[in-house]
């Protein structure tokens, strides 16, 4: 695509029947579309609370803010609204929008995360000391790592040679430089690993060398790293938390309690006990075939076909 097959914002003046809209946070793109009452088809990841960020980053929250009025707004624009999970339908339905549809994201897991990949690396052997926590998401404060660093530290206690990896990259500088102060603080500075944004092949081989998973996060719409997790044989540890049970289907430990001893006691029977561990794996990488492109792009052509073919016979 050349920059002359897109046009702005401001010179979009065609008339369409219906317009498809991506909505996450507040954007010039929904205010254009509420502005000129555009019906569209919603698609909709779910807006964070701006709560989490109020104090981190309040030009962030005020974004959030936007985000939830305008989503308010499109609700009767909406002639179908599709999102990836029924804790965000259920969102979109209590705003009055009748027509929802449950698709979720459309990732390619084509086998890559499946960990009879070969790597460079020798998977690491458990010791009674040792293991290899992970977990991948935006360093953001409804993500809760400084809860996963405490618990790494109560963990750590009974397995002083552990490490703890972070994948993604900071949401928030102030967030960021808390969580490094939290773990120097507790001790675990040197054990714990805030890696960044990696390549992919980087971050499959993190999948494939961890021990176990772990999210203590109170914010997920649905959970890609999770699917990622369980599609690399990766066991599970997950806070029950919005979308986070109905992604992890029973396949790994769902948590109703996350305090930090909670939390690292539930790590800690999954790296001593190798059937646990087995199983999991086994019940996870079955459960992530449902997200398997396969299976979910012929999800988002059922939820779009009768309107593709109602637009395609007027055309005609």
């Amino acid at each position: 695509m050349s920059r002359h097959d897109v046009i702005t914002l401001d010179e979009w003046v065609a008339e369409c029947d219906v317009a498809v809209l991506q909505h996450h946070i507040g954007s010039d793109a929904s205010g254009h579309i509420i502005q000129h009452q555009i019906p569209i088809v919603l698609n909709y990841h779910n807006i964070t609370p701006a709560s989490f960020f109020s104090s981190w980053q309040p030009d962030l929250a005020d974004r959030m803010l936007l985000g939830y009025q305008q989503l308010d707004q499109l609700a009767p624009l909406t002639i179908r609204a599709i999102t990836d999970s029924h804790f965000n339908a259920r969102e979109l339905m209590e705003l009055g929008i009748k027509d929802v549809i449950v698709s979720p994201v459309l990732w390619n897991l084509d086998g890559e995360f499946n960990r009879g990949v070969q790597t460079t690396v020798e998977p690491r052997t458990i010791t009674d000391d040792g293991g290899t926590i992970l977990f991948v998401g935006r360093i953001a404060p409804n993500k809760c790592h400084h809860d996963l660093i405490m618990a790494f530290a109560i963990l750590s206690r009974t397995r002083p040679n552990s490490r703890l990896i972070l994948i993604g990259d900071p949401s928030s500088h102030h967030y960021f430089e808390s969580l490094k102060y939290l773990a120097r603080r507790l001790g675990v500075y040197d054990r714990v690993f805030f890696a960044g944004k990696v390549s992919a092949e980087d971050l499959l081989q993190c999948y494939q060398l961890a021990d176990v998973f772990v999210s203590a996060s109170e914010h997920e719409g649905f959970g890609v790293p999770i699917v990622e997790a369980m599609a690399s044989g990766l066991p599970v540890i997950a806070y029950d938390a919005a979308a986070v049970a109905e992604t992890v289907d029973g396949t790994g430990i769902v948590l109703d309690d996350k305090r930090p001893v909670t939390l690292a006691q539930a790590v800690d029977r999954v790296l001593r006990d190798d059937r646990v561990r087995e199983d999991l794996s086994a019940r996870g990488m079955q459960s992530a075939e449902r997200f398997d492109l396969s299976v979910t792009g012929e999800q988002m052509w059922d939820a779009l076909r009768d309107l593709l073919s109602a637009s395609s016979d007027e055309v005609r």
